[in-house]
């Protein structure tokens, strides 16, 4: 059957088959030039394609061929080479493993965050004590603050309550005099006009009126110096508030202030902060040094291979389990191998390919001698492209 008669055939819709060209030439008017060229172009085409195929499938087999190689190079040692190999080999992947736990394992801080602290890491410390004293400062003047208010108001009610009781005494006395001025009145005038002897009426009022104003007396200067008293404390504790407020003012300015310098809102904050940025440090200097160390065991690695002449030794370095693990050393082997059956059979695909394309093109040229000069020039100009 003819190459691109294959490519014509009628599509069969199992898709299994979608790899298989389509058949046949038979469909093709080949008595026609144009037909003609362009089906011989085709051809030559397919071949060039194929080609460029082999040419890439032959460089792939040489390698994974050399890998197999390689690997069979590594299997072969014995004594010190082996057993440096091996040890370097494990070092890579115990190194390995504790980048991958740094990696999967979530940071304590932000970078933000990270690159705040480590830029005030020398103030910190200070910086804890000097809130954790103020934050214990503020809580102190707020109390007394509160205490301070609290008798303030006590004082101001027992204020109201004393200028009440002066203010009932003054009209006690009052009443006092006037119940003492009326009651002489009656009694001055049952004597004249009664002719009653009313003096001893005269000395229980003067009596009662003088026992009463002594006892206002007492109550009202009593009151008033309550009162004075009250007034003067009330003063003080004004003075007091106020002294008071301005060390709350002053202490809640350098709070503002050290909160905003250590980007905080608390010194408890500060504090965790403190302790997650040195086990974050920890933990980044550790994962440094375990990068370090990786590096120099990875080129220490790529360094004895290439003494040992493994020829793409860098290959090893991102499979370094197999050189002390027997069983990843078969894994690979299988794979390689499997590759290299993939890759042989795609180049007999596409020899064939290439194989059925040039013997179409030269069955066309037989087939038509007259059209042999125009297809050979074709052929000449495809070869040398």
């Amino acid at each position: 059957m003819g190459f691109f008669g294959k490519l014509f055939k009628k599509k069969n819709t199992t898709t299994s088959e979608w790899d298989e060209l389509t058949d046949s030439r038979d469909k093709i008017n080949m008595s026609d030039p144009f037909t003609r060229e362009q089906y011989v172009i085709s051809c030559l085409e397919q071949m060039k394609d194929a080609s460029d195929e082999i040419d890439r499938i032959n460089d792939e087999y040489s390698t994974v061929t050399s890998y197999l190689t390689d690997m069979e190079e590594i299997e072969a040692l014995e004594g010190e080479d082996k057993k440096e190999l091996e040890d370097i080999a494990r070092q890579i992947h115990d190194l390995r493993k504790d980048h991958d736990k740094y990696s999967k394992t979530p940071p304590l801080m932000t970078d933000k965050e990270y690159d705040h602290m480590e830029s005030i890491i020398a103030d910190v410390p200070e910086g804890i004590e000097k809130l954790l004293k103020e934050e214990d400062y503020k809580a102190k003047v707020k109390s007394d603050l509160a205490r301070i208010d609290t008798e303030r108001s006590a004082y101001d009610m027992r204020h109201r309550e004393v200028k009440s009781n002066l203010e009932n005494t003054r009209g006690i006395a009052t009443i006092t005099m006037v119940a003492a001025a009326v009651l002489v009145v009656i009694l001055f005038l049952l004597q004249v006009g009664l002719k009653l002897d009313v003096a001893i009426g005269y000395y229980i009022t003067i009596g009662i009126a003088a026992i009463a104003i002594t006892w206002v007396y007492v109550k009202y200067t009593d009151y008033a110096s309550e009162k004075k008293k009250i007034e003067n404390t009330s003063n003080s504790l004004i003075l007091l508030e106020n002294k008071v407020k301005i060390r709350y003012v002053n202490n809640k300015n350098l709070l503002d202030y050290l909160y905003a310098k250590y980007q905080v809102s608390s010194a408890a904050e500060l504090k965790d902060l403190h302790e997650r940025y040195l086990k974050e440090r920890e933990a980044r200097r550790s994962f440094e040094k375990n990068e370090a160390a990786y590096e120099t065991a990875t080129a220490r690695l790529l360094r004895r291979l290439r003494n040992l002449r493994i020829k793409d030794p860098d290959v090893w370095v991102h499979q370094s389990d197999a050189i002390y693990d027997n069983r990843e050393m078969v894994e690979v082997r299988h794979n390689l191998i499997g590759m290299r059956q993939k890759l042989r059979k795609q180049l007999e695909y596409n020899q064939s390919i290439a194989s059925e394309a040039r013997d179409e093109v030269k069955d066309v040229m037989m087939r038509y001698p007259e059209a042999q000069k125009s297809l050979m020039e074709i052929v000449n100009k495809y070869g040398q492209k």
